[in-house]
């Protein structure tokens, strides 16, 4: 094995993949599990982002690509955990979009201080999250009607992404440093990178 992601892995990176995959996936089908937030079919609070948005505001030795694994494989686990393995398709394809609407967000808002705008990061997401599975249902039912739906979901996904980016904002502000910047692996060297 010789090639790029998985020669650039060490054994702490692993592990953390690991822990950040299984809370984003817990997270993801607990949404399922909880009583109904808010009774309209289709609205999450979308607590797995809290996850991605952590790693990509944390800073350290953190890629893009790690992020977009973590979103990837928490998707198909969440979904094997609540057993609506049809979401995979949806969850897969509006977590890329959230993803790269994140990724899109963190380059483009200011960079100082820029944790602070993390609600605006959630709400992004979740707005792409929301674009992401449209497509997806559109491609899979082969019908446009499922535009009409939109209006609610964008209200819905811009009230809780913002509330996400909120949550992911405490959590960078209040855990201790010494634990961020042992998940920031800071202490990796260049060559374990």
């Amino acid at each position: 094995m010789d090639g790029g992601w998985v020669k650039t892995m060490n054994f702490k990176r692993l592990a953390l993949c690991a822990l950040f995959i299984c809370m984003a996936a817990v997270l993801s089908a607990a949404e399922s599990w909880l009583p109904g937030i808010c009774p309209i079919l289709g609205v999450t609070v979308g607590l797995g982002n809290i996850v991605t948005m952590f790693l990509l505001y944390i800073g350290g030795k953190w890629r893009s690509l790690d992020a977009l694994i973590i979103v990837v494989v928490r998707c198909f686990l969440a979904a094997l955990f609540t057993g609506q393995i049809m979401n995979v398709f949806f969850d897969v394809a509006g977590g890329i979009c959230a993803l790269g609407a994140m990724l899109l967000l963190r380059k483009i808002l200011p960079s100082k201080n820029r944790e602070n705008l993390l609600p605006l990061v959630g709400a992004g997401g979740a707005l792409a999250h929301i674009a992401g599975q449209m497509v997806t249902a559109v491609i899979i039912f082969g019908n446009f009607l499922v535009f009409f739906y939109t209006p609610i979901l964008l209200t819905a996904g811009i009230i809780w992404g913002a509330f996400s980016g909120g949550c992911t904002l405490l959590l960078l502000r209040k855990l201790p440093e010494k634990l961020l910047n042992q998940i920031r692996m800071k202490d990796l060297e260049k060559t374990d990178l």
